[in-house]
């Protein structure tokens, strides 16, 4: 996914307009839901009770594939290869799909710039085109 522009809205949250690679469009995604793309994954043996990890589970049918959601780490069965996790406040949710990733903290650094704040509507030589100042390729 790409972040486009990042806004505050009436409660003076951010809210980013997002444009994902699998779908087309852009849409709003309120700040609690961006998160980076996970890049470590664990294998059983490093994972521990109380990690905070990502995890693809589906709450319909849990031995298939589903969403990818955090989840922290009640128990390890390495015997059987299943890590027992809290997923969205629901205790006791068993994955048994074994790519798990490294919970990551989301990285807001690509909107950061001190001048603009990454503001579209704003000229930034700093962020945006060097010779006008203007967003309008984000290529360039």
């Amino acid at each position: 996914a790409l972040v486009k522009s990042a806004n505050l809205d009436e409660n003076k949250k951010w809210v980013y307009s997002i444009k994902f690679t699998e779908y087309d469009g852009e849409h709003s995604v309120a700040e609690s839901d961006i998160r980076n793309i996970a890049s470590n994954k664990l294998g059983i043996s490093d994972i521990k009770v109380d990690d905070k990890i990502f995890v693809n589970y589906n709450f319909d049918n849990p031995g298939e594939l589903g969403f990818w959601y955090d989840a922290k780490v009640e128990a390890v069965r390495r015997t059987t290869n299943t890590v027992v996790c809290t997923i969205r406040n629901k205790p006791g949710c068993r994955v048994t799909n074994l790519e798990i990733y490294k919970s990551e903290a989301p990285d807001f650094s690509e909107m950061d710039c001190e001048k603009c704040r990454k503001n579209r509507k704003r000229k930034c030589y700093q962020c945006g085109c060097r010779k006008c100042g203007g967003k309008h390729d984000d290529d360039k």
